[in-house]
């Protein structure tokens, strides 16, 4: 979404006049601190939601058994935005009526579009989402971060990667909001640094399937790669449309596809799709947070398989966490927001890569890029880009 159009979003809320009483410590008592997270737990995206908080209360239940944060206990509160941008705006109110400290959770680019300016209206801290739309961290704003590198980057990326073996006619098909039109920039911006262009692009209704008129727009282009800027629903119908045509591009989802649902609804149809990541693979079980994410999740929800959407929802957490730590016994919500800004380079068990920091000119928190392909109906790690191109047009073995 043009900047102007965020500016507009900001101007109707305001005009609405959501503004809540400032109080410093609003949400924190002696013995507890509320954080509410507000997200898509019904619908056609209502995995992504899910995910998010499982991964984010596991977290907290492992500190709470521990005693907390600072001598305080963390609730989690929760309300359902349906993925819808109204709802987003009653959510907010709601969790501001239960006196959340702040939010975090945030499922969808067009709902942070709502929650960003009202958590900047309020000064309330907007920390660690689904979503990584540019304008999160693009400009910085003080209240609003993110632990994840941005969807452009993710197809910057790609891109390059692309390039660098020859695949070079691409094709998208995208959401119509700010969530696709972030995966169409970034990938038109890659391209444009080669002086090349998409050579096709397909648009479809958010929180709709119906994208037979984009998937036959791309079609007709006959492009090498299909990158998906879709949620995971209608990534699972425009593979499966596909291979049931005899048609086989290399596809590629991004991070905002909840791949564990994809892989799940789309079956055989998923194998030898790419996915861009902002996060290691779950079966990097060499990395001390993963162990921890693993150990915590099999503790509390044992009845749930370690993915990359509840991961994420994780180190959202471990974000709150450290932030809490570091404002002391005496928070605030200034000085968690200044607590956050003393990052800098800390080793949270990623690897290399990614450490995380931020500062009064970056509030993404990493950057780095993992590219996976599913393969017998798992996510794993994927570095054979020589061998990508002649995989166009062949089924996956």
């Amino acid at each position: 979404m043009p900047r102007t159009g965020i500016a507009m979003i900001v101007a109707t809320l305001l005009g609405l006049g959501l503004a809540y009483p400032s109080s410093a410590e609003r949400g924190v008592t002696d013995g507890e601190i509320v954080i509410g997270t507000s997200n898509a737990l019904s619908g056609p995206s209502e995995f992504g939601g899910k995910q998010t908080n499982i991964g984010i209360k596991a977290y907290m239940d492992a500190i709470n058994a521990e005693g907390g944060i600072n001598g305080r206990k963390i609730k989690i509160i929760s309300e359902d935005d349906k993925y819808e941008p109204d709802t987003a705006i009653t959510s907010f109110q709601k969790l501001m009526a239960q006196n959340a400290f702040g939010i975090t959770g945030a499922y969808g680019s067009t709902c942070l579009a709502r929650y960003i300016p009202l958590s900047m209206n309020n000064k309330v801290p907007c920390v660690g989402h689904y979503a990584g739309t540019h304008y999160v961290g693009d400009p910085v704003k003080r209240y609003v971060f993110n632990a994840r590198a941005a969807y452009k980057d993710e197809q910057h990326a790609l891109v390059e990667k692309l390039w660098s073996v020859g695949l070079r006619k691409v094709a998208v098909i995208y959401q119509n909001d700010p969530y696709g039109v972030d995966q169409l920039d970034g990938i038109k911006e890659g391209l444009a640094k080669h002086g090349a262009q998409i050579c096709a692009a397909g648009a479809y209704t958010r929180n709709s399937n119906n994208l037979e008129e984009a998937y036959n727009q791309v079609k007709q282009a006959n492009p090498d790669v299909v990158i998906l800027g879709a949620v995971y629903t209608p990534c699972i119908k425009a593979v499966t449309l596909a291979h049931q045509q005899k048609w086989f591009p290399i596809f590629v989802i991004n991070s905002g596809s909840s791949e564990e649902a994809y892989i799940k609804g789309a079956g055989k149809d998923a194998e030898g799709t790419l996915i861009t990541e902002i996060c290691p693979a779950v079966d990097r079980g060499d990395l001390a947070l993963i162990q921890k994410y693993k150990k915590a999740l099999k503790q509390y929800y044992p009845d749930e398989k370690p993915g990359s959407v509840s991961l994420r929802g994780y180190i959202d957490a471990v974000v709150w966490g450290e932030g809490l730590k570091r404002a002391g016994k005496d928070v605030t919500r200034e000085k968690f927001i200044d607590a956050l800004e003393s990052i800098h380079n800390l080793d949270v068990g990623l690897g290399r890569g990614m450490e995380l920091s931020y500062s009064p000119t970056d509030h993404l928190g990493f950057h780095k890029i993992f590219f996976d392909i599913v393969k017998n109906g798992e996510v794993v790690e994927f570095t054979d880009w020589k061998g990508l191109k002649k995989k166009v047009n062949q089924p996956a073995e």
